[in-house]
């Protein structure tokens, strides 16, 4: 037992000395971090969401009938609120699309209403620009809204008249269409009443910066270990051995390891937390990147109120040691499978930026396809990002902190047995 202390004390004290390099990384790297949170945060949202959509309109000439149903649409809130509808002859129209004037182009055939009301259905051609934005999108959304709207509609009025033509009540069918045309309008013309107004955030519970500086955060730790890769360096064969001899086979190995590592991990986090006070005071575009941050961090505490009691003070504490830790174990994982300095370097990069995108860490998961979401619940950068989301917002959940220990559990198993396999090849 004895033996086993002084070779965790060594192990420990083997890692105090790369703090020097630990620090001078985390200079570098939070100023990065810092500075990609705030342009990301500015590229997802911007001022606004969306500003208003000019649309182009194509009429043909003397199409009366067609402009007052255009009008009756355009007067709607759902559309009004958000479109503005221009009329133009198409060579114009087109040429304000390609300027980025309008961000579509509705060319209205002839014969539309009549089209509609005998169901020969004439389309309505829609143009938008090759790199449609956040606006063209939207009405797009608009555009194929309405034609559910409409296909549903006129696919009840068919399946009516049908129905009267099998019992031979052909004499019903005008009479049948002019109350489905009035129970279909006075479901979709006033359609806004079907609908609450809910403030959707693509972070969730963190606010967009903070969400961001969460995500940097693990960022930060996971490549903090870089400039300390001499300390995750595999001992010498012989040296296992020994130590093996000792009683101190690979899963202790590992544990010591993972410990001294984690301790620098803890020490990064301080200087995290104080580079952002300092940055917070620090005057010109350096504030403003830290201030930033903690603007968005602070969104999130007024979801959940600051840690008010011990209780959450505590499990503040606790939640921070273990990711720490839990980093500290996939990163000594990866130098283990790696088993160089140079295979280490490369495989902990790809780790840290391949899967930190799978998990949502540059892009929410709002934005990622749903084959991709799922995964972010067993990749490292997600269950470490979740629990420090947890943290943030003082939502304490059981299952994060069990699929955080499972994280730690699990590098530390398969680096143990990783290294025992070594041994015996």
């Amino acid at each position: 037992m004895l033996i086993r202390f002084a070779f965790w004390k060594l192990e420990i004290k083997r890692a105090l000395q790369r703090v020097p390099q630990l620090f001078a990384g985390v200079v570098v790297l939070m100023f990065l971090a810092g500075t990609t949170a705030l342009f990301a945060s500015r590229a997802l949202y911007g001022e606004q969401a969306a500003g208003r959509i000019p649309v182009a309109v194509v009429l043909p000439e003397e199409e009366l009938l067609a402009k007052k149903a255009l009008s009756m649409i355009a007067s709607l809130d759902s559309v009004k609120s958000m479109c503005d509808f221009v009329y133009q002859d198409r060579e114009t129209a087109l040429e304000m699309l390609k300027a980025g004037e309008v961000y579509a182009v509705m060319e209205v055939p002839e014969g539309l209403v009549q089209g509609i009301m005998d169901g020969s259905n004439v389309p309505v051609r829609i143009y938008f620009p090759e790199n449609a934005g956040i606006e063209s999108r939207i009405f797009q959304e608009l555009t194929d809204a309405g034609a559910g709207i409409l296909g549903a509609a006129q696919a009840g009025i068919y399946a009516g008249d049908q129905l009267c033509a099998a019992y031979g009540l052909e004499s019903q069918i005008p009479l049948l269409e002019q109350d489905l045309n009035r129970i279909f309008l006075s479901y979709s013309l006033p359609r806004e009443d079907y609908f609450r107004h809910i403030q959707v955030d693509a972070t969730g519970d963190l606010g967009t910066a903070g969400f961001y500086g969460a995500s940097a955060y693990i960022l930060i730790l996971l490549l903090c270990a870089v400039p300390v890769s001499g300390y995750l360096l595999p001992y010498r064969p012989v040296l296992e051995r020994k130590l093996g001899m000792a009683g101190m086979g690979p899963l202790t190995q590992v544990l010591a390891r993972t410990g001294g590592l984690g301790i620098l991990m803890m020490a990064a986090t301080g200087q995290i937390v104080l580079m952002m006070a300092a940055g917070m005071a620090a005057p010109g575009e350096l504030g403003d990147i830290f201030f930033s941050l903690k603007a968005g961090i602070g969104d999130s505490f007024s979801k959940a109120g600051v840690w008010d009691s011990l209780t959450d003070k505590l499990l503040l504490a606790v939640t921070v040691t273990a990711v720490c830790f839990a980093v500290a174990a996939v990163v000594v994982l990866a130098y283990r499978l790696a088993g160089s300095l140079l295979g280490g370097i490369m495989l902990l990069f790809l780790l840290a930026t391949v899967q930190h995108f799978l998990a949502g860490g540059f892009l929410p998961l709002v934005f990622l396809p749903a084959s991709v979401k799922g995964l972010a619940q067993v990749l490292p950068s997600g269950i470490l990002m979740d629990a420090v989301g947890m943290a943030l917002t003082a939502h304490w959940d059981g299952m994060v902190f069990g699929r955080l220990g499972l994280l730690a559990a699990g590098a530390v198993g398969t680096a143990a047995l990783w290294q025992a396999g070594g041994e015996r090849r």
